[in-house]
This record gives C-alpha cells, structure tokens and sequence, in this order.
C-alpha cells in the first residue's frame, strides 16, 4: 500500500470513529430544533445502529443528555413520557457493540483534562469529549454552534478532527 493509500486509509478509520457530543445526541430527540440538524443526526444514528461507526463518549455524556432532557421537559420541549422513551433508548445505545463508554478515572483524569481546557480556553465539558477524541484518533462531532465556531477559529492549535454535525453524510453500506 502506497503512502497516499495509507492516509486515505487512516483518514477513512478515524472519520468512521466519532466522539460525540451531547448537543447531537439530544437532537435525535428535540423535534423543535431545525430539521435540516436533525436530519443529519439521524444519519450518524442510523450509522451508528447499523455499527457502521464506532463511538467513543465520555461517562458524562450520559449526565449531559441526561440533563438536557430534564432541561426539555422543563422547557415543556418534551413530555415527561417523551424524554423516558428517550432516556430508554440512549440506555439501548450505550449497549451496542460499537459503543465506547470511556469512564474518568481510567481513560480520562479530571486534573489532564482541567490543565487542557485552560490552556485551550474551553469549558471543561467541552475538553473532556476533545480530549477522548484526540486519545483515541476518532473525529469530533457536534451540533454547539459556539463551539465549532470556536474550534475553527483556532484548528491550527488541534490534531483532532471536528465537524459540524450538518455536514455529516451517511456512510455507504458495503
């Protein structure tokens, strides 16, 4: 295999490996946030299903979502019967075989973290999924507008691939 082969190679593994933020996540289940995002996110979902794409997410993904879906029943966004139908189904997720649940403590240190998101300005939150994806070569997907924004304002400074999740095609089956 010829060098331009292996880094299309490569490419191709890390892009087929995500770390995913919460704020996509959730748009699988927020039926008022703009189609076109959520459109997009069930693609990745349905790749994701189809085990397709590999997903690495930090323990406190979990809380995230979690926390948004309290946060949108709140809001009135969602029912209470809605966000458990939800909540039953990121419990299905985080089974599959191609889920990565990466604990603190093991694949992350909240101190190497806290070091990084002040040397990188970001939020702590924020970091932890940048650093998994870093760790672990896999490209970052998210649907914080914020974020990504800032992300691309300083990508010189990072290695790790990110994207916005508007941009996310659906892998071909083969």
């Amino acid at each position: 295999m010829g060098q331009q082969d292996q880094t299309q190679a490569t490419q191709q593994a890390q892009e087929n490996q995500c770390v995913l933020n919460a704020s996509v996540a959730l748009l699988w289940f927020l039926i008022d946030e703009p189609p076109d995002l959520r459109l997009h996110a069930k693609w990745l979902l349905d790749d994701i299903t189809m085990g397709r794409v590999v997903v690495h997410v930090p323990d406190l993904w979990l809380y995230e979502v979690s926390g948004g879906l309290v946060k949108a029943v709140h809001a009135k966004r969602l029912t209470l019967a809605q966000a458990q139908e939800a909540l039953t189904r990121v419990a299905g997720l985080v089974t599959l075989p191609n889920w990565h649940l990466h604990p603190h403590g093991r694949d992350w240190r909240y101190d190497e973290v806290a070091r990084w998101a002040m040397g990188w300005s970001l939020s702590f939150y924020d970091a932890v999924y940048l650093h998994l994806a870093q760790e672990w070569q896999a490209a970052f997907w998210t649907a914080d507008r914020r974020l990504y924004d800032f992300l691309r304002r300083t990508r010189k400074r990072s290695k790790t691939p990110f994207h916005w999740i508007g941009d996310y095609t659906p892998l071909q089956q083969g």
